[in-house]
């Protein structure tokens, strides 16, 4: 079923120039050259983060004005009703997706009561989109602690003293305070101290169960999606036993979508 999407999802990854200009030429001899890919290679696109990884390092690299790190995720609240914000995630790898967030939020409120979410990234000037859903757990203080530190300190003052940090007028005096210091201590060369980090930031890691790539090439031919669904009940390796199969629990559909 995906013999012939499979290929040529591969081959508009790996070819970051063609992101703006895929054309259904390029896309059959993307397919022939992607079957000649050695089965190791091939496989490698089995697992969809990776997938993500090359289209949002390919939209970084071509268009970063998109701001292409920023989401519109979706909560549900207490009535069962969706809501949705734009959310900048900061780490992409095989366990997840992390997002960072003040912890007395309504997003993070809502998160705790239903931890199922959706991110959605639209990259139109590159006729691009992909959907991730999953569920969301709080991280530990330490990573968010870790995190925390890799801030610019401007951002770090911004999240240790900002609006959002505490409703106490003393923080906000707190933070004019602590900025005054910065700029007298950088003008008689002091060190900098610490900024502690504040007691209601923290972060999330998005586990996805459902990865979905959409593209468009602008023509008549309609819009291509390739879609990945983390199957749990199917055995791991089921589809492959010899070449890393226990890392595939993933099963995949494409399905190519017409303007009425």
């Amino acid at each position: 079923m995906t013999s012939v999407v499979l290929p040529i999802l591969w081959e508009s990854l790996s070819s970051g120039p063609f992101l703006c200009r895929l054309r259904q030429g390029s896309l059959s001899s993307g397919l022939r050259r992607a079957s000649t890919l050695p089965r190791e290679e091939r496989k490698t696109i089995e697992e969809p983060y990776l997938i993500f990884l090359q289209w949002l390092s390919a939209v970084q690299h071509q268009v970063p004005q998109l701001r292409p790190r920023l989401a519109c995720m979706a909560t549900v609240d207490k009535a069962g009703e969706p809501v949705t914000r734009l959310t900048k995630i900061e780490a992409v790898n095989s366990s997840g997706i992390t997002f960072y967030t003040n912890l007395g939020s309504r997003q993070a409120g809502e998160i705790s009561s239903n931890p199922h979410v959706s991110l959605h990234f639209n990259w139109a000037p590159l006729m691009r989109s992909v959907r991730i859903a999953g569920t969301a757990r709080q991280l530990s203080a330490e990573q968010a602690l870790h995190q925390f530190h890799k801030y610019p300190r401007h951002v770090q003052l911004c999240l240790a003293y900002g609006p959002q940090a505490s409703q106490a007028s003393t923080s906000r005096i707190s933070g004019v305070l602590q900025w005054l210091a910065e700029r007298m201590g950088s003008l008689f060369g002091q060190q900098h101290s610490d900024i502690p980090m504040p007691a209601n930031w923290g972060g999330f890691l998005l586990t996805p169960c459902l990865y979905e790539f959409g593209m468009d090439n602008g023509g008549p031919n309609g819009r291509k999606r390739m879609r990945f669904r983390r199957c749990l009940t199917m055995p791991r390796g089921a589809r492959d036993k010899n070449i890393n199969g226990e890392k595939h629990d993933w099963v995949y559909d494409s399905c190519v979508e017409h303007d009425s």
